[in-house]
């Protein structure tokens, strides 16, 4: 959200700066031009939606469905996560970008893009022992995401003012994550292989919605927007039941600052 506000900012400065003047407009024919080309830079962070079973707190997991033999836990004990949540790291999109002309303040763009970054969810689990002990243990997994993302939205403009114009948008992202299904299995001291990491399907399609500004100079255009991304599929794979446990659907989620050369 800190970025949301230093871009608003920035677009509040910079419009009534250009506003109190009339200048040269660049580019006047821009708009009537059946096509556009050109190529998107992005700064992302992407977490998930997780909606978490009920009441999973106080629903006991066998000890064999813990992974990690580092912790030696006998299997007369229980274990309970308490909390799971997710946190979110930087990534970074590039993108080429097409764009077609549908009417005087409409535009369709075609975007294929690749996104990179890290997703972390964090645990809190409770290990209890016969005797009624429960020792508290915390652990972050890391998920790595390299998404191929075909984004295909309608783009609305307003009617720009001397060389600045504002838009909104909105459409539909099918995507791939490439680094969904790496090898996340490990083997423990007795040489039983085990999946050590939550695991996520590949495909998904996300919804997205954002705003921007154009801004026009002699020989190209620059566009900067922000944009939330939402997941429509549930993407988990129950195929590491401690890390999978608590989560009843599992979605993804991105904020995205980017700038657009056209």
């Amino acid at each position: 959200m800190k970025i949301l506000a230093v871009a608003l900012l920035l677009a509040a400065t910079v419009i009534p700066a250009q506003a109190q003047r009339r200048v040269v407009t660049y580019l006047p024919k821009y708009e009537q031009e059946p096509y556009h080309f050109g190529f998107l830079l992005a700064f992302n962070q992407m977490s998930y939606t997780i909606k978490t079973v009920e009441n999973y707190q106080n629903l006991p997991q066998p000890a064999n469905a813990w992974p990690n033999g580092n912790y030696s836990i006998p299997s007369t004990q229980n274990l309970y996560v308490f909390n799971v949540e997710t946190q979110q790291t930087p990534g970074f999109t590039v993108g080429i970008l097409g764009s077609k002309r549908l009417g005087r303040y409409f535009d369709l763009r075609f975007i294929p893009s690749l996104s990179f970054s890290e997703r972390r969810l964090h645990y809190n689990i409770g290990i209890l022992d016969n005797d009624g002990n429960m020792e508290m243990k915390a652990f972050t997994k890391s998920i790595g995401t390299t998404f191929v993302e075909f984004p295909l939205n309608i783009k609305y403009r307003s009617k720009r003012y001397n060389n600045i114009g504002a838009y909104v948008f909105g459409g539909i992202n099918p995507k791939l994550d490439l680094a969904s299904q790496k090898d996340n299995k490990e083997t423990d001291g007795q040489g039983n292989e085990f999946i050590n990491n939550l695991v996520t399907k590949r495909f998904d399609i996300a919804g997205e919605l954002g705003a921007g500004f154009d801004f026009y100079n002699q020989w190209f255009k620059m566009g900067i927007e922000v944009k939330m991304s939402y997941g429509v599929l549930d993407i988990v794979k129950n195929e590491a039941y401690i890390y999978t446990a608590p989560i009843d659907q599992l979605r993804n989620k991105l904020f995205q600052v980017s700038v657009l050369f056209e």
